[in-house]
């Protein structure tokens, strides 16, 4: 039996925009299915870490540079164009992520993903 990874995801987020790549190559490399958990990161921040709105409203510019750099880093690492600042940000994702469930159903998971992360983190398109 193949060995099996959960990847959970939001197509609002960087950080997952550069995992869901990087997780593809690897699946294939080390020989493991994905299994694609599309959830709201939002629900979560309003759970467990609501000082995120906090910070949103009155950043730290330290930390605003450090993150920037670090997103530029993980950028030139994996080789993906990633946007620091969309216009539209923060995005509400909840339609793009309803439609991964949608995509799900019908296999095109993956493909649908890929095409929202991009329009968002690379091409500066509302999702």
């Amino acid at each position: 039996m193949a060995s099996r990874v959960e990847f959970f995801f939001d197509c609002s987020s960087p950080w997952t925009y550069l995992a869901f790549h990087r997780i593809q190559l690897l699946a294939h490399e080390l020989h493991f299915k994905i299994d694609w958990k599309p959830f709201l990161v939002g629900g979560v921040f309003n759970t467990v870490n609501d000082s995120i709105y906090k910070f949103r409203a009155n950043p730290i510019p330290a930390k605003v540079d450090y993150l920037a750099k670090d997103l530029e880093d993980w950028s030139r690492y994996t080789g993906l164009k990633i946007l620091w600042q969309p216009s539209v940000f923060p995005v509400n994702s909840v339609r793009a992520m309803r439609g991964c469930l949608v995509a799900g159903e019908h296999g095109l998971l993956p493909e649908f993903s890929r095409l929202v992360f991009e329009s968002y983190w690379r091409d500066d398109l509302d999702i």
